[in-house]
């Protein structure tokens, strides 16, 4: 065996070693975390709790992670002990935010919680806060749907006197009387009996002695809960869709009881589908099934709820950011409707709040680019814009958009130096440029590469508008040809971010050696940047330039299998389905471990109307990862 496929195999395994540990989980690794998780909320440190049981349930969903040994159903349990600390930072802090925190987790996991202990006590969380916030019809509603699931629970006592007391609250005192009653009788050591009892003697004073007057009528609120709903359809239908979600809302909260309501929940997840928003459709989704009582109905909710899971899966995305707070719901909104003014002062707005480091990275990030989108038609905004990308540069070097504020920042640079009197913005973009060279030139992510190409690129326009490059001199004739020139040159063009030019130069190396390691290398480093611009010109929804850039990579790497993946999935994207198809069995023949292809392919033939293909393609994802939760719905919708 000679020196090279030794030494290919040793770069094999050196990957393989790098990467097992971000790929295959730890069950110890997990069985750590949680355990000083745990230790963490018994010392009442909420925050550090929560920060370990996400990483615990991370750590857990990597390949190969088995966590039964700490409980049937993992997820479940990690996403409650979370909610169980935001509920306790709520209590600490009397702020509502950790509250909502804690609803979010719970409604993650209380629809498909198996366990019977860990549905008990997410139905009594999810009450608790309910009554917290001063939701007392939703609480009643799930404290007694506790009773009646789990009538020997150990919260009953506890849920008897909150019935008790949200009736008191609400002025119906009968009911109230019934609820302390009952806690008094059938719990007859409780420590809330002698409370309960007090209660019943004020309740009773009040029914026997206070004026008996009759509850007035309930307002019908049908006719207002119509005129809202149609109102808001007819502004969804006319584009305008934020005052449209906007006025749902308002709907939900001023008619709580209307049979509009679903349909209002239903609206408003069809709105996050149409952004991508898929967290915040499924949240929706779960809202609108528990407001009705149609069985039919609810089958049919439950498989939209599905759909939210059914979208082309994006091999080593990161998760994208998805933001339950009205503001920044309502500047998504506003960005769909391509009002970026609007949308960049809200970004702006929240930028100047106090905000988790996640949420003010985001929110910086839209401010720069929403303020550079309508800069040119008014150019005191590309300062805006600048001092954004800058202040999140400057403060969150490490954020997950860091690279991209990077890249746009010399965007801006390049599009204000166009504008009178601002010449010497060129030289700040070279600048920009020169300094992300400096951090990034060596990184190891594909996407970060492809980022710093299109900055190389964007750098040579400016150095040429400041001084002309002269053309390079030709090289002296060379007696016997020699492929080291030509690599060079090949190098050079690729810093430039001039692929093209650099391929060529390979390909002229490679005529002279077909077996120049220098030639080789290059050519890689060539292919993995037209990968990691596919990736960028994705991110931006540019699909002709990511078509481009993937296929590019995929002539240089026939079984370039993410490449052929990502090609796939951009056809879903663009409802090419037969085309997605292709590109998709193309990469599950390179590697037939691979579970996103086999997942997208799944996603090509269901939307062909090829269902036995579907079945087969996403059982076969399901052999690779049975807890592989895309393809645990595919598999589900097929059915159904």
């Amino acid at each position: 065996m000679n020196t090279r496929i030794w030494g290919i195999i040793g770069g094999v395994a050196l990957v393989l070693a790098l990467l097992s540990p971000l790929v295959l989980g730890s069950a110890q690794k997990v069985e750590r975390l949680f355990e000083t998780a745990e230790a963490l909320y018994e010392r009442s440190d909420y925050k550090g709790a929560i920060e370990k049981y996400k990483a615990a349930l991370k750590e857990s969903k990597k390949l190969g992670t088995k966590t039964e040994r700490i409980d049937q159903d993992f997820t479940t349990l990690a996403n409650l002990k979370i909610a169980r600390c935001y509920y306790e930072l709520g209590e600490s802090s009397k702020d509502d935010r950790h509250y909502q925190n804690a609803l979010t987790h719970i409604k993650k996991v209380v629809f498909d919680a198996e366990v019977a202990i860990h549905q008990e006590e997410l139905t009594y969380l999810w009450a608790e806060i309910l009554y917290k916030i001063g939701d007392f019809d939703q609480a009643k509603s799930k404290f007694l749907l506790l009773i009646e699931k789990f009538p020997k629970s150990r919260w009953v006592e506890k849920v008897l006197y909150a019935i008790g007391d949200i009736n008191a609250k609400q002025e119906h005192s009968n009911e109230a009387m019934n609820a302390f009653q009952k806690l008094i009788s059938e719990f007859p050591h409780s420590d809330l009996k002698a409370e309960a009892e007090q209660r019943v003697v004020e309740l009773q004073y009040l029914v026997d002695n206070g004026p008996v007057l009759p509850e007035p009528p309930i307002p019908n609120p049908e006719p207002n809960a119509e005129t809202m709903y149609n109102s808001a359809s007819d502004l969804k239908q006319q584009g305008s869709v934020h005052a449209a979600y906007q006025l749902y809302t308002d709907l939900i909260t001023q008619y709580p009881d209307s049979k509009y309501v679903r349909d209002a929940y239903v609206a408003k997840a069809e709105i996050h589908l149409e952004a991508e928003d898929y967290v915040n459709a499924r949240l929706n989704y779960e809202e609108a099934i528990y407001n009705t009582d149609d069985q039919e109905q609810k089958i049919e909710l439950y498989k939209k709820y599905q759909l939210t899971y059914l979208v082309p899966v994006y091999v080593d995305q990161a998760k994208q950011y998805n933001s339950s707070d009205e503001l920044f719901v309502k500047a998504r909104l506003l960005r769909k409707e391509e009002q970026c003014l609007a949308a960049a002062e809200i970004y702006e707005q929240l930028a100047n709040s106090n905000l988790p480091t996640e949420d003010m990275v985001y929110a910086l990030y839209w401010t720069g680019r929403c303020y550079r989108k309508v800069a040119p038609s008014n150019p005191n905004l590309f300062n805006k814009s600048v001092n954004a990308f800058k202040q999140l540069i400057g403060n969150y070097s490490n954020g997950s958009h860091t690279i991209e504020a990077y890249y746009y920042l010399t965007l801006v640079y390049t599009e204000w130096a166009k504008t009178p009197g601002n010449r010497s913005k060129w030289q700040l973009a070279i600048n920009t440029v020169e300094d992300v060279e400096t951090e990034y030139i060596n990184s190891d992510n594909v996407k970060n590469r492809g980022w710093l190409s299109r900055m190389q690129e964007l750098k040579e326009k400016a150095i040429q508008k400041l001084e002309p490059l002269p053309p390079p001199p030709p090289p002296p004739p060379d007696p016997v040809p020699d492929p080291r020139p030509l690599v060079d040159q090949g190098s050079i063009h690729l810093g430039r971010g001039e692929l093209e030019k650099a391929l060529k130069k390979v390909r002229q190396a490679l005529d002279i050696d077909a077996d120049y390691q220098g030639a080789h290398q290059l050519s890689s480093a060539i292919k993995e940047t037209y990968y990691g611009r596919g990736w960028t010109f994705f991110d931006e929804e540019q699909y002709g330039k990511a078509i481009t850039a993937f296929k590019n990579a995929i002539n240089i790497d026939l079984k370039f299998k993410e490449a052929h993946c990502h090609l796939g999935v951009i056809y879903i994207e663009q409802e090419r389905y037969t085309e997605a198809v292709k590109a998709l069995e193309k990469a599950v023949e390179i590697d037939p471990g691979f579970k996103e292809a086999h997942f997208n392919l799944a996603l090509a033939y269901l939307k062909l109307g090829e269902f036995e293909f579907a079945r087969n393609a996403v059982t076969a994802a399901l052999e690779i990862d049975p807890n592989y939760e895309p393809a645990r719905m595919l598999i589900e919708f097929i059915a159904d």
